[in-house]
């Protein structure tokens, strides 16, 4: 697997930033290259929640079930395929004040093996980091303004 690992500081509470994260609806906002991301059922939150992902990285367009294997309120997220691209994404929300957290991201991805799984993951390798530090900008940027939100009690929607 290729990892790719973003660690920013955000002028936000740990809280609000691990819940504009967990609303699922809010991911295409800040998940580069997303086409889509539908619940499967009707859980939406907490592990076991179940999402079909549709992502174009480049030239690449990969599809994925995603399954939620570690849901720790206002600490951690993480995803894993069950089936199609083989993906697992974490992310992480450590406080450092009432105002200030430090969010990880962190993208694991197989392409498979042999030559086509080679040369799938040397070409979408370059877009996977360009798309994670993307995503963690965009992320951060719209967790300080759901934040100041929560703090003012307007909607950021």
């Amino acid at each position: 697997m290729t990892e790719v690992k973003i660690v920013e500081d955000c002028a936000a509470s740990a809280e609000s930033a691990f819940a504009y994260v967990n609303d699922y609806q809010n991911l295409p906002r800040f998940l580069y290259g997303i086409q889509s991301f539908t619940p499967v059922g009707t859980q939406t939150v907490g592990v076991g929640a179940t999402f079909d992902g549709h992502i174009k990285l480049g030239p690449a367009s990969l599809k994925s079930r995603i399954e939620v294997v570690r849901w720790e309120e206002h600490a951690a997220i993480a995803v894993k395929s069950i089936k199609g691209f083989d993906v697992e994404s974490t992310f992480l929300f450590r406080p450092k004040s009432d105002a200030l957290c430090t969010v990880d991201a962190i993208v694991d991805f197989k392409v498979g093996s042999g030559l086509a799984g080679r040369a799938l993951g040397k070409t979408i390798e370059p877009f996977v980091k360009i798309a994670v530090q993307h995503t963690t900008h965009h992320l951060i940027t719209q967790i300080v303004a759901f934040h100041a939100s929560r703090e003012s009690g307007q909607s950021v929607h």
